[in-house]
């Protein structure tokens, strides 16, 4: 090949080099402006989820109830703008199953109010395409959030028969644990469901401070409800309502024993 034809090329190749990478900036700068688009039909089907916070004096609930909260459950969107949220709340240690009715609203930049006909209200952002909500309470006198993950359509046993790993927080004091340890509670560590319908789960916790000299290792029985849920029990008495999550990569639970506030969240490993 002679100069003039080499040197000829060797234009032609920088010139589209130069287009083609003018237009991947161009996508890019598309993609980086582009704006989510959300509507009601954004949410649809089951999510479950898990909430945390404090309910304080001045807010609806009778004092008895007023404090540590924590929830855990599923909330259904028919993605015309009407949801049924049933779930297992802790309301200052007192556990009491939550079922109630209500209407959403999502405007187009992806955020969300909603108002159940018990008078609860809540603020979110939908996330991952519709796949996720984080939620604020909106209700007076209460500081509770949470999160919100789509459910698969169907589950099995062995959806989530698998090692996960998880981080608790919460509180937690009598009855179920003695006075002396009731206070805050965070725990980490690992728990193996097995298609017998038993677990494993090893932990350490910081229990009102006091961090365990050495992991536990516990062991229970799970048992399938409905709506892809479940229920744990563990040998020593714990209890926990769970619902599966993410085609089963996540499970999210709340505790279900008097005197806790405790929700946990595990991925699968």
């Amino acid at each position: 090949m002679r100069f003039s034809q080499i040197a000829t090329l060797l234009v032609v190749l920088t010139a589209a080099a130069v287009t083609t990478m003018s237009q991947a900036r161009d996508v890019h700068e598309n993609e980086r402006g582009q704006k989510p688009q959300c509507t009601n039909a954004s949410l649809r089907g089951g999510y479950g989820f898990v909430a945390k916070g404090v309910t304080l004096t001045g807010s609806p609930l009778p004092a008895a109830l007023q404090g540590p909260f924590a929830s855990g459950g599923v909330a259904t969107f028919d993605g015309k703008g009407n949801f049924v949220l049933t779930s297992t709340s802790s309301f200052n240690g007192l556990i009491q199953p939550v079922e109630t009715r209500g209407v959403y609203q999502v405007n187009s930049d992806c955020s969300y109010t909603s108002r159940a006909e018990n008078g609860v209200t809540f603020q979110a952002v939908i996330l991952d395409g519709g796949r996720q909500l984080q939620i604020l309470q909106t209700t007076p006198n209460v500081v509770i959030v949470g999160t919100a993950i789509q459910q698969p359509q169907r589950c099995e046993a062995n959806a989530f028969q698998a090692s996960y790993g998880f981080v608790a927080e919460g509180v937690a004091g009598p009855p179920t644990l003695p006075v002396p340890l009731a206070g805050p509670l965070a725990g980490v560590g690992t728990v193996v469901f097995a298609q017998d319908g038993t677990f494993v789960l090893t932990a350490t916790r910081s229990v009102n401070g006091v961090l365990d000299p050495e992991p536990l290792a516990l062991t229970g029985v799970y048992s399938m409800k409905g709506n892809c849920t479940f229920g744990m029990r563990f040998d020593v008495g714990f209890t926990f309502d769970a619902v599966i999550v993410n085609n089963g990569k996540e499970i999210l639970f709340v505790e279900t024993d008097p005197g806790t506030a405790l929700i946990v969240r595990a991925i699968r490993l």
